[in-house]
């Protein structure tokens, strides 16, 4: 069995590092101002079963090394994924598995249609932080939740298997719809934590920007009720639990919850982005609810703004930080 991971930013880098370190067959394909760097100082991953490094990983930004390869892990931003998927279709075996790790809904099925390849979903259950290039730090320890496919139910198992003895500890499920919008649920609150520029533990604990998640996550869950899409509880993350927690506790409870978590250093995918003034994933997360909303004609006035504004961040490249109760007062909550 031949792997290739696609996409070397967190995730990519993690998942990467430890099939390498299982001793798995694996190509790791990158963009090529990463490629230079990682080949010539390896990928460190902090935090994960203390500290973990492959040197030499001969990375490579050629597509054509998919040609022999069984089982494909794309993790690039989902603004990419049309683009990745004509790119790589004409170099893919037919009997070739693509496992999407993106945040989002729809990936998987936009990379089938295209590239003609059997694709499934996963989830990914930590938070890490992307330094450098081949340089990154897990910050919440998690794990993946991976949907089955019977008839690639062994080569599934193997990969599982090989991301639990290394400290990743992952299952799967046979439907996982449900899943992907509780974590959508969750990730609506990635806007909030980097329009504040707070880190999730600094969003947790203040009162404001409390306030602005409960209203926010609420309004995606409002939504999804209405048209009868079902969500499904997330270890540690299921949105409904989330809520209740965030309304019932104080903070000094909340803030000894969030160090038990160690959720110190925890920034969202989005405010890297923006930090580093890249494009974020604004329109398949808070803008999947809009739209979602629109095609309906229900209102999501939160949602609807915090795309917005997110939007103007990326236009001027440039980390707009609102003070948490300025957001709150934009937001009209």
């Amino acid at each position: 069995m031949k792997y290739a991971v696609i996409g070397l930013g967190a995730v990519g880098s993690i998942v990467g590092t430890i099939l390498k370190k299982s001793g798995k067959d694996v190509v790791l394909i990158g963009k090529p101002n990463q490629i230079d760097i990682i080949n010539k100082n390896g990928i460190k991953i902090n935090g994960l079963n203390g500290s973990t490094y492959i040197e030499n990983p001969d990375a490579s930004s050629d597509f054509s090394s998919l040609k022999d390869v069984d089982f494909i892990i794309i993790c690039v931003k989902s603004y990419d994924t049309k683009n990745l998927a004509d790119q790589i279709k004409y170099h893919l075996k037919k009997s070739a598995l693509i496992l999407s790790l993106q945040n989002g809904i729809k990936n998987s099925s936009i990379i089938n249609t295209i590239t003609g390849n059997k694709t499934i979903s996963g989830i990914v259950l930590f938070n890490a932080l992307y330094l450098n290039p081949g340089e990154i730090t897990l910050t919440i320890k998690g794990g993946l939740l991976i949907e089955n496919e019977k008839n690639y139910n062994d080569a599934i198992q193997d990969l599982i298997n090989s991301f639990n003895s290394n400290g990743l500890n992952s299952i799967s499920e046979e439907n996982i719809e449900g899943y992907k919008w509780s974590k959508l649920i969750v990730n609506l609150q990635n806007a909030v934590t980097t329009l504040t520029d707070q880190t999730i533990k600094e969003s947790i604990i203040d009162s404001d920007s409390r306030s602005i998640l409960i209203a926010t996550m609420k309004e995606g869950m409002n939504i999804l009720e209405k048209l009868g899409i079902e969500l499904k509880s997330l270890p540690d993350m299921d949105p409904k639990k989330i809520i209740s927690r965030l309304n019932f506790y104080n903070t000094f409870i909340l803030r000894i919850g969030s160090r038990l978590l160690r959720l110190k250093n925890a920034r969202t995918s989005m405010w890297q982005s923006i930090s580093r003034g890249k494009p974020t994933e604004i329109d398949f997360i808070n803008g999947e609810i809009v739209n979602l909303a629109k095609k309906n004609n229900i209102r999501s006035p939160i949602n609807e703004k915090l795309v917005e504004l997110i939007k103007e961040a990326e236009k001027k490249k440039l980390k707009k930080s609102f003070k948490p109760f300025e957001l709150k007062k934009k937001l009209k909550i």
